[in-house]
C-alpha cells in the first residue's frame, strides 16, 4: 500500500468493506480522468489493484503475465484483442437504471500468470467508447441487453453474435490484478467476486460526487 501512496498521494476514499465474508479495505485514489482503485487486507497488505481510465487519450498499457501475451491499452484495447479472451469468463450487467453498469472479462492460468488472476472491462465510472469511431457504446450495450440474444447470456453466460460484435468494438477501460493466490479461483467469476462483488474497479455511486463524474456511459452513445 506504501507504494501506491508515494506514487498516488492519499487516497480520496478508504473504507472498510466486506465481501464474501473477507474483510477488506478498499483505498480510492483519483488521477488526472482516471482512478485507481486499491483493495487490501486488515493489515494493509494488497489483494488487487485496478486501473479506471475517463480520458480516451489516457491509455496506459498493462502487460500482465499471461500464455499468449496479452498487452492491454486502456481506451484502445477490445475485448476482442487480448488473444486470452476466449479462455476468459465474461460477466454483463447492464442496468438502464441508477446501478452501476458493467462488463469485463477474468482469467487464471496458475504458474504461467504468477499464480495471479487478471480482468478488463468496462467501468461506468467513466465513459464506455468504441475504439473504432470514438463515438459510446453505451446505449448499444442496452440494446442488446434487452434482447432475446441479452436475455439468454443473463441465463447462460453464452456469448451469442451480436455480443462478439460489441466485443469486437468496445475498448476497455479498466484493468484489474490481484496479488499470486488473492483469490480462490474455483468461486464464481474466476474468484473475482471475492474481491469485486459487482464491477471492476471504483464504484460509480460512491465517486461520482467528485468533480467531473456526473456522467453515465451511455449519455454520449
Amino acid at each position: 500500500m506504501e507504494k501506491f501512496k508515494s506514487t498516488l498521494g492519499d487516497p480520496l476514499y478508504r473504507a472498510k468493506i466486506g465481501n464474501a465474508g473477507r474483510k477488506l479495505i478498499e483505498s480510492v485514489f483519483p488521477g488526472r480522468e482516471y482512478w485507481v482503485d486499491v483493495l487490501s487486507d486488515d493489515s494493509d497488505v494488497v489483494l488487487a489493484y485496478s486501473v479506471t481510465s475517463c480520458n480516451r487519450q489516457f491509455q496506459p498499457t498493462f502487460r500482465p503475465n499471461m500464455n499468449p501475451s496479452s498487452p492491454i491499452t486502456l481506451n484502445k484495447t477490445t475485448f476482442a484483442d487480448v488473444p486470452v479472451n476466449s479462455a476468459a469468463d465474461t460477466t454483463a450487467f447492464l442496468s438502464g437504471a441508477t446501478a452501476n453498469s458493467y462488463i469485463y472479462q477474468a482469467i487464471y492460468q496458475g504458474n504461467p500468470s504468477n499464480y495471479k488472476t487478471h480482468a478488463w472491462g468496462l467501468n461506468d465510472a467513466c465513459q464506455w467508447f468504441s475504439s473504432k469511431d470514438g463515438k459510446g457504446v453505451g446505449g448499444r450495450w442496452l440494446t442488446w441487453n434487452a434482447s432475446e440474444e441479452g436475455r439468454k447470456f443473463a441465463k447462460n453466460k453464452s456469448i451469442g453474435p451480436e455480443m462478439r460484435k460489441l466485443l469486437a468494438i468496445s475498448a476497455v477501460n479498466t484493468y484489474m490484478e490481484t496479488a499470486p493466490n488473492a483469490v480462490d479461483i474455483f468461486t464464481d467469476g474466476r474468484g473475482i467476486k471475492e474481491l469485486y462483488p459487482q464491477q471492476l474497479g471504483v464504484d460509480r455511486i460512491i465517486v461520482r460526487s467528485y468533480p467531473g463524474q456526473d456522467l453515465v456511459p451511455w449519455t454520449s452513445a
